[in-house]
């Protein structure tokens, strides 16, 4: 009898933990889409689209509050017709309701169709779960 009551506790366990990490990944997978489509928000120079991605607390480098930040990117998209963003290098990283990711970007802008200036950049980010959706609360990036 104390042999069933062994295994099926191992069994309720090892199926807890199989639902734990299922959880994790599927955070990771969806907050990697979200980073995927923020980033083809900024392609299409979109402002009203990236604004979906970014909390209501965001604080991004320089001390660029949520508007300010909006306007910075206004900015860039009436500068660059054609914007580019290309991820070298990324790290996602889960902790409960919060997650860090770590980057390596290659930006580049166009007044027309050709690339007229570009940069790589370090870019860490702090992403948050509001109501079920991964927002980006912190961003901060230095050149490369």
């Amino acid at each position: 009898m104390m042999n069933k009551k062994t295994l099926l506790t191992t069994l309720i366990l090892s199926g807890f933990i199989i639902l734990m990490s299922c959880a994790k990944q599927d955070d990771k997978y969806l907050l990697n889409q979200r980073i995927e489509k923020l980033a083809e928000s900024i392609e299409e120079r979109s402002v009203k689209d990236v604004r979906e991605y970014i909390s209501s607390d965001f604080l991004a480098s320089d001390n660029l509050s949520n508007d300010k930040f909006l306007m910075f990117m206004h900015y860039h998209f009436k500068r660059n017709k054609n914007i580019s963003i290309t991820f070298l290098k990324k790290e996602v990283r889960l902790y409960d309701n919060k997650a860090d990711v770590i980057a390596d970007v290659l930006l580049l802008g166009a007044g027309a169709w050709l690339p007229e200036r570009g940069k790589a950049y370090s870019v860490e980010s702090r992403w948050i779960k509001e109501e079920g959706d991964w927002v980006m609360s912190r961003l901060r990036w230095t050149p490369k």
